[in-house]
């Protein structure tokens, strides 16, 4: 007896997936939490910049001369940033896990939503009625198989467009009718973009909160950082 085929493995992550409704609201929740982040790192940074300038003046009044008062004031920001850093780690830690939770609960939901023939497919999936649809298409010709599709999309009936991206799948790429990814583009490609967009946002949230953490432990810009997240940006807006 032959040996079985191997089997490919499904790479399946284990997360929840969440509904369209959840994964917005995920995103706004992600983006006030980095508006969050944000104003924690500025109050941390006002405090050592006025902390530093509080020991420039009292060494101005001590009649300390500029240079030395410019020195002074450094040497103690350097130093008050030390401590700030060391003592918010806490507090920073805990919501940057909280971004990267929340970015990092979006894995089986980023699969199921990639694209809008991946939406349309699963539309009333072991159904009697996704079942029925496929059964009478099956074998229609060309005429019969753009009509259900105009009939879909006036209908926005899912289900139905559902049977008839299975039915595409199984003809020859140059015998389809019409285009799989342009039916479903029709039937479900609004709530796929806001779906992926919101997904999107919850990433960079995410990113754009772990750079600034990097800036402010490093207390230096870090250009190739702001770049990266820049291009991620505009490539997922696109």
């Amino acid at each position: 007896m032959a040996d079985a085929l191997p089997s490919l493995p499904l790479d399946i992550p284990d997360k929840p997936i969440l509904s369209t409704a959840e994964v917005i609201s995920l995103a706004e929740v992600a983006a006030k939490r980095a508006e969050k982040f944000g104003k924690l790192i500025d109050t941390l940074e006002s405090g050592v910049a006025k902390r530093a300038a509080h020991a420039a003046e009292s060494l101005s009044r001590a009649g300390f001369d500029p240079k030395d008062q410019a020195a002074a004031a450094d040497k103690a920001a350097a130093k008050l940033r030390r401590e700030v850093v060391e003592n918010s780690s806490g507090t920073r830690w805990e919501q940057l896990r909280e971004l990267n939770a929340a970015a990092d609960s979006l894995a089986t939901t980023a699969q199921l939503w990639a694209s809008p023939v991946t939406v349309l497919a699963r539309s009333g999936l072991g159904t009697p009625e996704r079942s029925a649809y496929q059964q009478q298409l099956d074998g229609s010709g060309i005429v019969e198989l753009k009509n259900a599709a105009l009939l879909a999309v006036a209908t926005n009936n899912k289900v139905l467009g559902a049977a008839l991206v299975a039915i595409l799948d199984r003809m020859p790429a140059r015998s389809r009718p019409f285009s799989a990814q342009d039916l479903a583009d029709k039937l479900v490609g609004a709530e796929t973009r806001q779906v992926q967009d919101a997904i999107t946002a919850v990433k960079l949230a995410a990113q754009r909160t772990i750079n600034r953490n990097r800036e402010w432990e490093a207390g230096k810009v870090r250009p190739l950082d702001r770049v990266k997240l820049a291009l991620n940006s505009t490539k997922e807006t696109n």
